[in-house]
Parts: structure tokens; C-alpha cells; sequence
């Protein structure tokens, strides 16, 4: 993405081209506030409201024409693959079956939680530095998801265009759903075991129950079904 450059007061103002993913979470956390067009340059330029009030009627007015043409929230949200921004290139995940538990876990909890807080929580796991790509077929291989790297790269998620996220957020939202159905009733039929294996065990003879102790044979939970149930029981 292109950086607009302008020089006031000897400073170079870096104005981006469009709509970054933090500006529109700063956006939908305080609506009302940029209503008011100082308050949207100062979003898009950095400038404080200060300084901003300092400048010539000339300068407010070149940065109004310059924001205006990139205060725009696409109405086509395509799905977008794979991106370049400050010289790396991001892959959307492309293999779900592969990806890691935590990654699911922190899924879950980002969109159960303030949703546009997280956003570029949840784009850090779902586009990761590409390391491998085939020019002719375009198909590419990506980094694996590691929890310590989320939170660095969700704060250069933020400096991306709003549209990848738009793109992908109903990709995101069917795919959480999917996987979210799929473990609920997965739970539900070792719930469902448990409790025929419990009525089962009450029937034996007590003297099977002391050779047969019921935790010896009470269908359990996985460590990641524990997590998982923990998450849809708050």
C-alpha cells in the first residue's frame, strides 16, 4: 500500500491510500466522533488536533481533499489470497486440516469477545508470511501459526487495507462456524457416552465395581475438548 508524502512545516506526513484496518476499528469504537471531518485528517495523518487547529485555512483544506479521496469503505468485499505490504508477502491460511489447536482456540475466543477490537488478532492467524509460492500456479505455503508471533504481527495488520479484512470476514465467520458445530457435537456424543457408561456401571454387582472402578472406563474428555467446552459453557 502507498503512503501519500507531504511536507508541512518541514515534517513529512505520511497519508495512506485508503482505509486501514485500525483506523476502521477506531472508527466503529467511537462513530460519532468522526462525523466531524479534523477529526477524520487527524486519523489519517497522525497530526494532533493541535496542531491541527495551528495550521493555514489553505493547509486544512489541501488535507481535506487529499482525505476525502481515500475516506472510502469498499462496498465489494472480495476475497483476497495473498498481499504485499512493506516488502513481505501474506497468504491467507490455505490448509485448515494442518492448522494448529491454539490457533482455533484464539478463533474462538476473538470473536466471542469485542470483535472489531481483534480483528487484526484474527488476521495475524489468518494471513502469515508466505514462504514458498509457485509463480506459474500461484499456490503457496505460508509459516506455521506460533502464538508468540501474533501480537507483532497484528500491529502491522492494522497498517493494512480495511478492504482484507472485509474480504475475508465472511470466509472467517463460516469457517469458525463450521469448525465451532463440529466440535460441539463431538462433545455432545462424549457426553452422550458418558452418562449411558455411568447408568451402566450403577447395574454391576459391587464387587465388579470394586475390579471395575468407574473412571477405569468413563468415556473422558481430550485436553482440547476440555478447552473447547470450557469456551462454549461462559
Amino acid at each position: 500500500m502507498r503512503n501519500f508524502e507531504l511536507v508541512i512545516d518541514d515534517e513529512v506526513i505520511n497519508i495512506p491510500e485508503e482505509v486501514t484496518l485500525g483506523m476502521y476499528q477506531e472508527m466503529n469504537k467511537f462513530p460519532e466522533k468522526y462525523t466531524k471531518g479534523i477529526n477524520v485528517i487527524n486519523l489519517f495523518t497522525g497530526i494532533t488536533l493541535r496542531e491541527l487547529k495551528n495550521q493555514s485555512v489553505d493547509t486544512i483544506e489541501l488535507l481535506e481533499a487529499i482525505v476525502s479521496e481515500r475516506f472510502v469503505i469498499p462496498q465489494k468485499n472480495e476475497l483476497v489470497m495473498t498481499f504485499e505490504y512493506n516488502g513481505q508477502l501474506y497468504g491467507l491460511e490455505n490448509d485448515w486440516s494442518k492448522l494448529a489447536f491454539g490457533a482455533w482456540i484464539d478463533f474462538e475466543v476473538y470473536s466471542s469477545e469485542d470483535i472489531f477490537s481483534n480483528i487484526h488478532k484474527i488476521m495475524a492467524i489468518l494471513y502469515r508470511p508466505v514462504i514458498s509460492q509457485d509463480k506459474k500456479t500461484l499456490k503457496y505455503k505460508i509459516v506455521p501459526y506460533n502464538s508468540d508471533e501474533i501480537e507483532e504481527r497484528a500491529n502491522i495488520m492494522k497498517l493494512t487495507p480495511v478492504r482484507f479484512w472485509l474480504g475475508a470476514s465472511v470466509f472467517f465467520s463460516q469457517i469458525v462456524s463450521i469448525y465451532t458445530t463440529s466440535i460441539k457435537s463431538s462433545l455432545d456424543t462424549t457426553h452422550h457416552l458418558q452418562k449411558v457408561t455411568i447408568e451402566g456401571w450403577k447395574r454391576l454387582p459391587k464387587f465388579l465395581k470394586k475390579i471395575l472402578p468407574l473412571d477405569s472406563i468413563l468415556p473422558s474428555y481430550t485436553a482440547s475438548q476440555k478447552k473447547i467446552l470450557q469456551r462454549l459453557m461462559k
